[in-house]
């Protein structure tokens, strides 16, 4: 076809390969389940997602169109937010037509819990997460 190359040969061979990053020596330290007890909670961890968490907990499902109303951000800011909730297995989507519903992930918070109070106890008992009745907190 061309006889001289589009790029010349001598750029080719001066540019290095991207550097591999190396894996946190952190992470590689790291049971997996506490990876996902990890994961959970940073999803977790801002403002507007908990506000997501709370208006989900308080219905079946809701579009997504409502939460961004409910939290005045923008479509894809919003679908932002959800894939890190969905990620961190706090909820689950459905699609029906161009419409998504959102709903809490019960099951998988309860096991994240369940596993969050295995790691605060001594022999990696669960306690009974009842809520603490007035009477008994004074």
């Amino acid at each position: 076809m061309h006889k001289d190359p589009f790029i010349k040969e001598s750029f080719m061979e001066s540019r290095l390969p991207h550097p591999v990053r190396a894996r946190s020596p952190r992470s590689a330290l790291v049971p997996a389940a506490l990876m996902e007890l990890s994961t959970h909670f940073e999803g977790l961890a801002n403002p507007t997602r908990i506000k997501i968490v709370e208006r989900l907990a308080a219905a079946a499902e809701v579009r997504v169109s409502e939460l961004a109303d409910l939290c005045k951000v923008s479509q894809p800011r919003m679908s932002w937010h959800l894939r890190i909730l969905r990620r961190s297995q706090v909820i689950r989507t459905r699609r029906e037509g161009r419409e998504v519903f959102c709903r809490l992930d019960r099951d998988a918070i309860a096991a994240h819990l369940r596993s969050f109070a295995r790691l605060l106890t001594p022999g990696g008992e669960i306690f009974d997460m009842q809520p603490v009745s007035s009477e008994v907190a004074q």
